[in-house]
């Protein structure tokens, strides 16, 4: 083992690192600041003033992204524990029942038929889930945004106690991140080992006892990051909902600029973004860390 004078060593050169990349960023954008904006300067007294307003719309952001991201959970959950189940051909499936009829389990035909068809389905149903995750990581999220809004604004009109707008925002983004995180817990349920839920169901486990005791405790642990990103990502994508009038940060933020704020209009939904992912990147980080699985999934670097 390092000496702790090491690991202290090693913590203050990281601090000294990440400070100077720091500087070196705000320097960075200073200078192209500078090259824009020229003598013009922030307005300092609009940002003091009006630093609320942009806080109250991202909360329309907020709340956007965590609906849809707890209903896409659910979504992307079911949707790649299905993609997990393995699933023989239809052909072979039915070959199966032609060889056992040859062998003459006439006594058994009801029980095969029940088989062979929860065979299918569960097949069939996998075809769709691939075909789900396929079609939305496959369209881009503003196609999949204003098809949503076009459905909702047409068939459904007047809807009592929402807005159209609002109501389709959340209905996009909980579709779409469902695809994606159907991804996510696929990858995650797939790298606990299956020998532990074979022995998990030699014990006498049901399959969703074996998910939920054995495998699902591990990989929560796995998908926590990647889902961290998710959450982000779907929080900076909530942005293209301006497009369709959902009254949040960017469709106040172009407003303003269309009033001649707009620099200090983007400085203020800049800072907040950066504040809000920043910080949640930090604190999952904290967590994924401390609960960390030795020896499964990615290791951190030493120190």
């Amino acid at each position: 083992m390092k000496p702790k004078r090491g690991y202290a060593r090693e913590r203050f050169v990281r601090s000294v690192e990440t400070t100077l990349a720091i500087l070196i960023i705000i320097g960075a954008v200073a200078f192209i600041y500078d090259i824009l904006a020229g003598s013009r300067g922030l307005d300092i007294g609009y940002i003091s003033a009006n630093w609320l307003r942009y806080v109250r719309a991202v909360e329309i952001n907020l709340s956007i992204t965590t609906i849809s991201f707890i209903l896409g959970t659910g979504i992307g959950f079911l949707v790649g524990w299905v993609r997990t189940v393995r699933s023989p051909p239809i052909p072979k499936i039915l070959r199966d029942f032609r060889e056992a009829e040859k062998a003459g389990a006439a006594r058994g035909k009801p029980a095969l038929a029940a088989t062979v068809i929860a065979a299918g389905l569960r097949h069939y149903v996998k075809r769709v889930a691939d075909a789900y995750v396929e079609a939305i990581r496959g369209t881009p999220l503003f196609v999949q945004i204003i098809f949503v809004y076009t459905v909702i604004t047409t068939f459904y009109p007047r809807l009592p106690g929402v807005s159209g707008e609002f109501l389709a925002g959340v209905v996009a983004l909980t579709v779409n991140t469902g695809g994606y995180q159907g991804e996510i817990y696929r990858a995650g349920l797939q790298t606990v080992h299956t020998g532990q839920v074979e022995a998990a169901r030699a014990m006498g486990l049901s399959r969703w006892g074996a998910m939920r005791l054995v495998v699902l405790p591990q990989a929560l642990r796995l998908v926590i990051p990647p889902l961290t990103n998710e959450f982000i990502g779907l929080l900076k994508a909530s942005a293209l909902l301006y497009y369709i009038s959902v009254l949040e940060i960017t469709f106040l933020t172009k407003q303003e600029t269309y009033v001649g704020h707009h620099f200090e209009s983007f400085a203020l939904i800049t800072g907040i973004f950066l504040l809000i992912t920043v910080t949640l990147s930090k604190v999952i980080q904290y967590f994924e860390v401390k609960y960390r699985i030795p020896g499964l999934g990615i290791q951190p670097t030493p120190g």
